[in-house]
C-alpha cells in the first residue's frame, strides 16, 4: 500500500484523515498572528499547518501591474497595489524556524509552499514535505528542484 509521510503523520488510502490547516499568508504580516493561527489550528484538531513562502519581487511584476493602469483586472478595486499586497503577505525568511518551533511546541507538523528556488533551499531543513503552490503547477523547473530534495511533494 502506498503512503506519504508528513513528519510523523503517515497518510495511506485506508488510514485516518489528515487535517492540514492551510494558514497560507493569512497572518497579515504579523508573526504573533501567525502563532495564534497555529494555536487555533491545533485547537481545531489539525495535524499540520501549511504556510506559503513567496517574495513579492520574485512573483509579481510591479512594473507590469502598474503599466495596466489598474483598469483591466479585478485588482483595480484594491486599496493597495498587487505588489504591495503580496509584499505585505510575504513571510520573512527568518520566520521559518520560529514557525516550525511553534508548530513543534503545539504538536503540529509544519510545511510550506515555497515559490522560488532560494526559498526551497532555505526552508528545506524545516520541512518534511513540500506543497506545490497552484501558481507553480505549470513550472517544471521548481518541481524538479523540489524533487532533488528527496522529500514528498503534494500537488
Amino acid at each position: 500500500m502506498r503512503q506519504i509521510r508528513i513528519g510523523k503523520i503517515k497518510i495511506t488510502p485506508s488510514g485516518p484523515l489528515c487535517f492540514v490547516a492551510d494558514i497560507a499568508a493569512n497572518h497579515d504580516g504579523d508573526l504573533n498572528r501567525a502563532f495564534k493561527l497555529i494555536e487555533l489550528a491545533k485547537a481545531s484538531g489539525a495535524h499540520a499547518a501549511k504556510f506559503q513562502n513567496f517574495q513579492a519581487d520574485k512573483i509579481v511584476s510591479k512594473h507590469g501591474f502598474e503599466s495596466l493602469s489598474r483598469k483591466i483586472s479585478h485588482q483595480a478595486s484594491w486599496k493597495k497595489s498587487v505588489y504591495e499586497t503580496y509584499k505585505d503577505a510575504s513571510i520573512p525568511l527568518d520566520w521559518t524556524k520560529k514557525l516550525k518551533n511553534k508548530c513543534d511546541e503545539v504538536g503540529l507538523e509544519y510545511f510550506t509552499s515555497p515559490y522560488d528556488f532560494e526559498t526551497v533551499n532555505m526552508v528545506d531543513p524545516f520541512v518534511s514535505v513540500y506543497k506545490i503552490g497552484s501558481g507553480d503547477i505549470t513550472w517544471p523547473a521548481i518541481i524538479e528542484h523540489m524533487t532533488k530534495k528527496k522529500k514528498p511533494i503534494m500537488i
